[in-house]
């Protein structure tokens, strides 16, 4: 049976939370609200789980929700000691049984712009962010873009001898973190985000036409791209789910292998993810201004703002601003490597 929505768990979160002991015996329990969408199109019904972000295994369920008809959701985590919750969370939504997407693509397979993808196309798709809360409710939109960078935060932490440590990571540490994450999508992606941060950008559901962007260039081309994911061609045997998951994976494997080593030969270290990407740009490249113009028919509006997305990813600028990162010769210096930001 389905998890009713607002859900909640109350558990004790002592991992990567900032401890505030209460001397009474019987303590008042302390909370701490998320609130966002979960954006691939709409993700209707689909589960939302909160860990900590040191919680690489995913041991503990901080939380738990569902999203409603709009892909909202809201959770509350709840520590019954007490203790102040603050620090980073790793926020995941999983399409499962009941999950239906709304088509934000020009086409999604047989279906069109504005069709409902059933469930068999979407379940397994598993989608993240990662925020910061400095004990106050946090905002935390879900979207491909976000999966992405969220990756890139993982796999730096996860490197040996990393300094970037989720458990103790300051809230200042963790924008430049997010900033940095954000930096590494856009030069994946071939769009300039040296000055933004993807988890701060108003990334919208693309179906609803009326919503995208006529005068924010990033947050419009983010949309479409993220919109594009939905638009991939899919082999027998496969699902869409399955395709955007293998899209996402191998941009994390070719994320993480630079992280270890900006001069990584890709080709001959992640070849098999590097040709997944490549050929994954080539499509959302097209989709892309497809996508636009599907949006402005519906609206009968403004042309949308769309930044140029290549066909190809660019191996040696996409090396270079890892390499830049790690070093703290440029972007904003700290997600990677022994050179990372962490405290």
């Amino acid at each position: 049976m389905k998890k009713a929505i607002q859900t909640t768990l109350a558990v004790s979160i002592a991992l990567a939370l900032t401890a505030c002991n209460n001397d009474n015996n019987d303590p008042t329990p302390t909370t701490m609200d998320i609130a966002g969408g979960a954006v691939k199109g709409a993700l209707v019904s689909a589960t939302v789980n909160v860990y900590a972000a040191s919680d690489t295994a995913k041991a503990t369920i901080l939380a738990t929700t569902q999203t409603d008809a709009n892909g909202d959701y809201t959770v509350q985590v709840i520590d019954a000691t007490g203790a102040a919750i603050t620090g980073a969370f790793l926020i995941e939504v999983v399409a499962d049984e009941d999950t239906t997407m709304i088509c934000d693509a020009s086409v999604c397979g047989t279906l069109s712009y504005g069709d409902t993808i059933p469930n068999e196309e979407l379940t397994g798709l598993s989608l993240s962010t990662i925020s910061y809360s400095d004990g106050e409710a946090i905002d935390a939109d879900v979207n491909s873009l976000t999966t992405m960078a969220t990756d890139s935060i993982l796999a730096s932490a996860a490197i040996e001898g990393s300094a970037l440590d989720l458990g103790n990571v300051t809230a200042a540490s963790f924008l430049t973190v997010q900033e940095d994450a954000s930096e590494i999508v856009g030069a994946i992606l071939g769009v300039d985000l040296s000055e933004s941060n993807i988890f701060a950008i108003d990334i919208v559901d693309a179906s609803k036409a009326d919503t995208v962007s006529t005068t924010d260039s990033i947050a419009a081309t983010l949309t479409l791209i993220n919109a594009s994911l939905t638009s991939l061609d899919v082999a027998d045997g496969s699902s869409l789910a399955d395709e955007i998951v293998k899209y996402l994976d191998a941009v994390e494997v070719v994320t993480a292998t630079l992280l270890a080593d900006p001069d990584a030969n890709l080709g001959a270290v992640a070849g098999d993810a590097l040709d997944v990407v490549n050929a994954t740009q080539a499509q959302i490249s097209d989709e892309v201004d497809m996508i636009a113009a599907a949006v402005v028919d519906v609206t009968g509006g403004d042309d949308i703002p769309v930044t140029d997305v290549p066909a190809d990813v660019d191996e040696d600028a996409l090396a270079d601003t890892v390499g830049d990162i790690i070093t703290g010769t440029g972007g904003t210096g700290g997600t990677g490597g022994t050179g990372g930001t962490g405290s």
